[in-house]
């Protein structure tokens, strides 16, 4: 192939591609300036703060403490120990590990 074939087809790909750039980029979504009632990263903060604020209590009831379980008593013996026997076997194979 000669060489002016070789620049030729080298040009004529370049400029194609650019052209496929341009076109495509032209025609590609912007973030800015989405147009009316599209919602933007302030308005989805605030909702989400005004949500919280909902769920929160307010008036007089929130001054009152949360209703919580009492907590578990524990038994007022301790639980039996293992037999005598049995420490000393584990002792030992402790000692031989």
């Amino acid at each position: 192939m000669s060489p002016f074939w070789t620049a030729t087809a080298c040009l004529l790909s370049l400029l194609i591609g650019m052209t496929l750039m341009y076109v495509h980029h032209r025609r590609l979504p912007q973030h800015a300036g989405a147009g009316e009632g599209a919602t933007n990263v302030w308005q989805l903060i605030e909702h989400v703060e005004a949500e919280s604020r909902r769920d929160q209590p307010t008036g007089r009831h929130r001054l009152r403490e949360p209703d919580t379980p009492e907590p578990p008593q524990w038994p007022l013996t301790p639980p039996e120990a293992p037999p005598l026997e049995l420490q000393h076997r584990v002792l030992e194979s402790l000692r031989r590990l």
